[in-house]
């Protein structure tokens, strides 16, 4: 590829960075306010950031597409913290696994309003059902890898079904900050943190390996 095409891609992917940083921020801030995703207008949103129409629709073809992009970066900030579950050593004890939980909620408390549009969204838009399931459908498969490599080592019960297992507490732990933490306090965030540490550590690890 000659430079000047290289330079004009990247410099192409720069502004739809930088248009799409400054929408999350207004986005965010409307959510706050008590308003829809849905009920946000794209008249809107171009005024807040000074951009006209046909930017706008460079960059997106509409108001879900832009709500893909404005999840990109929170669903791979919450792959991030839940690979630290992922990642955990065989033998993890459980104030390990609090912090690892502490880690998650608090990753998505700070983008709770975009991930509850994205959840929205899924209801209606089959591009953003389909981007949502496949992030469930990654989230299981490493849950599922870290319950398998567990029972091999001994320290996760060897009885249960890893996938099934894996895929009922990734939608348990989805519908539980979905429904209970979006809005929570930090105290409160604390609390249902400690209280999913302890539904994850009966399920998994306790009376087996180190949690015996």
């Amino acid at each position: 590829m000659p430079a000047a095409s290289r330079a004009t891609g990247r410099s192409r992917d720069d502004r739809r960075r930088s248009i799409t940083d400054a929408l999350l921020v207004e986005v965010e801030q409307i959510l706050a306010a008590g308003e829809t995703y849905a009920e946000i207008s794209v008249e809107r949103l171009i005024t807040a950031i000074n951009i006209s129409r046909s930017t706008f629709y460079v960059y997106f073809e509409d108001k879900g597409s832009l709500l893909l992009a404005l999840a990109e970066d929170v669903v791979s900030q919450l792959n991030i913290a839940a690979r630290a579950w992922w990642d955990l050593p065989a033998n993890v004890d459980r104030d390990t696994l609090e912090k690892v939980m502490r880690g998650i909620f608090k990753t998505y408390r700070r983008h709770a309003y975009i991930w509850s549009a994205l959840v929205d969204g899924a209801a209606y838009d089959p591009r953003v059902r389909a981007s949502f399931r496949q992030v469930a459908d990654g989230s299981i498969a490493g849950l599922e890898q870290h319950i398998r490599h567990g029972q091999k080592a001994g320290t996760i019960r060897a009885e249960l079904d890893p996938h099934r297992t894996a895929a009922w507490l990734t939608w348990m732990t989805e519908r539980g900050l979905h429904q209970l933490a979006s809005d929570a306090k930090p105290a409160e965030m604390a609390r249902l943190a400690k209280a999913q540490t302890a539904i994850v550590w009966h399920t998994l690890y306790d009376g087996v390996g180190a949690g015996a």
